[in-house]
C-alpha cells in the first residue's frame, strides 16, 4: 500500500481550504420583485469583499428601451456606519410621510442631513452608481460602484472611492423616470470595501494543529 506523505497531506489541506475561500467570495441571490406593480425577474451576483461593490445582474422581462437605475441603499438602523458612508458619496433622503411634496421624503445635502437627524428624522444614504438601457431580452451587466450619478447620464458627484468598510444595504433596481416611486427588483445585501479579514491567530493555529494531526494520522496509519 502507499504511503501517505506530507505533500500530499499538504496540497490536499490547500485544496480543501482554497476550495472553502473561493466558494464563499461570491454571493449570489435572486432580487425580490416588488408586490406592488413590480416586474421583471433577476439574480445579483458580488464579492464579498473587493476594492468597491463589484458584480453583476442578470436580469429578464424588464421593457426594451427604458433605462433602469442601480443603486444601493443604506439601512440607518441595522448600519449606521455604511448608511453614512453611503450618503457621503451619494445622495440623502429624509423619510418624511408628511412631506408636502407627496413624495413621502426629501433629498438633502451633507449639512441638511445633521440637522434633519437632530430633529429626530430617518435619514437614508443611497448612490445611483450605475444604470444600463434594457434590450427586451435576457441581458447581464456588469458593474463596479466608482461613480455618483444623481439621474442615468446626470453626475452628482462624478467619480467616487466607496469607503473602505463592512455594509448592511440594500441593491434596488428601479426605472430612471418620475415618479421612481418603489423598487422594481430589491435584496438586502452584505458586503465589504477593502481588504478581506485574515483568520485570528487563533484560527490559524488551530488549522496548523489540525494539518500537524492530519501529518501524524498519516505516518501512523501507513507507517512513516
Amino acid at each position: 500500500m502507499k504511503r501517505c506523505s506530507l505533500s500530499t497531506l499538504l496540497v490536499f489541506f490547500v485544496f480543501i481550504v482554497s476550495g472553502g475561500i473561493a466558494h464563499a467570495a461570491v454571493i449570489t441571490a435572486d432580487l425580490i420583485q416588488n408586490s406592488s406593480g413590480g416586474y421583471g425577474t433577476g439574480t445579483i451576483s458580488y464579492e464579498k469583499y473587493a476594492s468597491s461593490f463589484v458584480g453583476s445582474i442578470t436580469v429578464s422581462g424588464l421593457t426594451k428601451d427604458m433605462v433602469y437605475q442601480m443603486k444601493l441603499e443604506g439601512q440607518p438602523a441595522g448600519d449606521s456606519v455604511g448608511n453614512a458612508n453611503l450618503g457621503s458619496v451619494g445622495r440623502w433622503w429624509v423619510i418624511d410621510p408628511g412631506d408636502p411634496s407627496g413624495w413621502g421624503g426629501r433629498n438633502t445635502t451633507d449639512t441638511g442631513r445633521l440637522a434633519e437627524e437632530a430633529a429626530g428624522n430617518t435619514v437614508l444614504g443611497y448612490l445611483l452608481f450605475d444604470y444600463f438601457t434594457a434590450t427586451g431580452s435576457d441581458q447581464t451587466i456588469n458593474f463596479y460602484a466608482d461613480w455618483s450619478y444623481h439621474t442615468a447620464g446626470t453626475d452628482e458627484r462624478g467619480g467616487i472611492v466607496m469607503p473602505d468598510g463592512d455594509y448592511l444595504a440594500t441593491f434596488l433596481l428601479t426605472e430612471n423616470g418620475a415618479p421612481w416611486g418603489s423598487p422594481l427588483l430589491a435584496r438586502d445585501i452584505e458586503f465589504g470595501v477593502g481588504t478581506a479579514p485574515v483568520p485570528e491567530p487563533g484560527t490559524l493555529l488551530l488549522l496548523g494543529s489540525g494539518l500537524a494531526g492530519l501529518v501524524g494520522y498519516g505516518r501512523r496509519r501507513f507507517g512513516k
